[in-house]
């Protein structure tokens, strides 16, 4: 005799995680894979409270890992004043009005209209006036959709003191036109005003997660390292949240979590930090959160000309600058490395990439074997420093949805700069591995967007769309694009080889269609048809 299967996965094709198999069917037991074999075999396990999820053809994938996102504030704006859907500026005002709508008919006459994911090609520049006429009375600071800008109103510039005289920050600018503050900022420059916003609270925090969480699930993710822990731009810690999600048992996906290393934090700085992320690191981790990672941004972004260049920039003589100086860097991979940390670091300068590189192969010289270390966005990479990836045990921490032909990217450092970004097959060459993750709320969530244009290079809809791919030898096959999101993006940041295989715990998604049958330049079409976490499903897509 043998135990039923709690469930039966059928009609399918299995991607373990490297390889498409031969495998059509898997069948689950208290929360672990039992089977994986075809139909027949897999339906011999089923009993008479086994329930039977059809496949339809459909891959059947380890749940896919979310390697960089910001999921707790992602949740919190979805739950706010979500920009996102705006399809035009129109729509996007009137998002706005309905909000402050809200918010007037709630009698909180000083409460903060917050949110975001407003899109630079509907708002190149957005003013404070256009906000004036919608809310002149109540403070408003909205994200953009990369959440490295700001755009404020009036009121909101007033209670932070920004005007005419407010001098320039590092790393950041606040605009003026004819000596005033148009009411947009950037990097250093929205530091200024985010101390001013009202933070929000734990229950805000941990309603964001768990929405995120509903969200994620619809779209295949399974687990996902959250890319800070720590206060940053006026945004509260949201450890809280996810210790309180824990504790209640609500958090159900697997979770990792990166100590935040603030920007500009100096030599002096660095022996108590890390004294307070192996406090930190206990603590999380006693409380069923990992949180072996440090994140830190060693610059800014290209289209706002604040990433690290090696090179100046085309409209202005200036080359960027880091946000944590090159000695400082090398010093914290070293005392990192050392106690069992992992850095995970923002870069996208071809100048920040290298400083990054030289810090690990210091702390590699010093320390021996170390932990796996990993880059995330890699916008742009000079060729030597790809090469050095791999024999450093340098992770890529890819976001695929980005590797598109960007006109803001070209305008700041021209074509041929901008054609070489995003060198994913340079870097894997070099034996690193991949990982792939979102940056969501800053891109879509979503994997199947993000695998399309990693192998396409080109993506039908967005920035981009319509114009030839970018540097199409640089794309990764299929086959590579679903490890980075499966197995590569789960062995890296939840320590779980993340193979569909017997004995793995039962974290699946099944994909609308199977991938491997679907003509590449279709990828982008492919949704989740259900999503598996610990052998429950908590998504299915509702029948057409």
């Amino acid at each position: 005799m043998h135990t039923a299967a709690d469930l039966c996965v059928v009609s399918g094709r299995v991607f373990d995680g490297r390889i498409r198999t031969s495998s059509t069917a898997v069948a689950v037991t208290e929360g672990r894979v039992v089977a994986v074999g075809g139909d027949d075999a897999v339906l011999a396990l089923r009993g008479p409270a086994t329930r039977v999820v059809d496949a339809r053809g459909g891959a059947i994938l380890p749940g896919f890992v979310d390697a960089h996102a910001h999921a707790v504030f992602a949740g919190v704006e979805r739950l706010s004043l979500d920009l996102t859907p705006a399809r035009s500026v129109e729509e996007a005002l009137e998002l706005i009005a309905r909000a402050a709508a809200a918010l007037d008919a709630a009698g909180d006459d000083d409460a903060w209209l917050t949110g975001g994911g407003w899109s630079h090609e509907l708002f190149p520049h957005p003013t404070r006036q256009t906000l004036d006429a919608i809310v002149p009375d109540r403070p408003v600071a909205l994200s953009d959709a990369g959440h490295h800008t700001l755009w404020a109103n009036s009121r909101a510039l007033a209670i932070a003191g920004i005007d005419g005289g407010t001098p320039q920050p590092a790393n950041g600018h606040v605009y003026m036109a004819d000596g005033e503050p148009t009411g947009y900022l950037n990097e250093g420059g929205v530091e200024l005003l985010a101390p001013f916003i009202p933070p929000a609270t734990a229950e805000e925090m941990t309603a964001g997660l768990l929405e995120a969480q509903r969200t994620l699930w619809s779209l295949g993710v399974t687990g996902w390292h959250e890319a800070i822990l720590g206060e940053f731009n006026g945004k509260a810690d949201c450890t809280p949240a996810y210790l309180a999600a824990l504790a209640d048992g609500s958090l159900r996906s697997r979770v990792s979590g990166a100590l935040w290393i603030p920007p500009g934090t100096a030599l002096a700085d660095v022996p108590s930090l890390v004294e307070s992320f192996e406090r930190r690191r206990a603590e999380n981790e006693a409380a069923g959160l990992p949180s072996s990672t440090c994140k830190a941004m060693v610059d800014g972004v290209p289209q706002g000309e604040t990433a690290a260049l090696l090179d100046p920039y085309c409209s202005h003589p200036h080359s960027g600058e880091l946000h944590i100086d090159a000695e400082t860097m090398r010093e914290l991979a070293i005392r990192l490395d050392a106690r069992g940390f992992a850095l995970h670091l923002h870069i996208m300068g071809d100048r920040g990439t290298r400083v990054a590189l030289d810090a690990v192969e210091a702390a590699r010289r010093a320390n021996g074997p170390g932990p796996r270390h990993h880059f995330a966005h890699l916008s742009m990479v000079d060729a030597a420093d790809a090469a050095r990836f791999g024999p450093l045990g340098v992770t890529a921490n890819i976001q695929g949805l980005w590797a598109t032909r960007d006109e803001s990217m070209i305008a700041v450092v021209g074509e041929e700069r901008a054609e070489r970004a995003f060198p994913f097959r340079d870097i894997a060459a070099s034996g690193a591995d991949l990982a792939m993750g979102s940056d969501w709320p800053v891109s879509l969530a979503d994997p199947w967007q993000a695998i399309h244009v990693a192998v396409n290079r080109a993506h039908p809809f967005g920035p981009g769309a319509g114009a030839p791919p970018l540097s199409p030898s640089q794309a990764l096959t299929l086959e590579e694009a679903l490890a980075a999101y499966t197995s590569g993006s789960s062995s890296l940041v939840l320590g779980e080889a993340g193979r569909l295989r017997v004995g793995a715990r039962a974290d699946l998604v099944v994909s609308t269609r199977d991938p491997f049958e679907a003509p590449r330049e279709e990828l982008f079409r492919i949704g989740t048809a259900a999503t598996i976490v610990g052998g429950e499903v908590v998504f299915e897509r509702p029948a057409d």
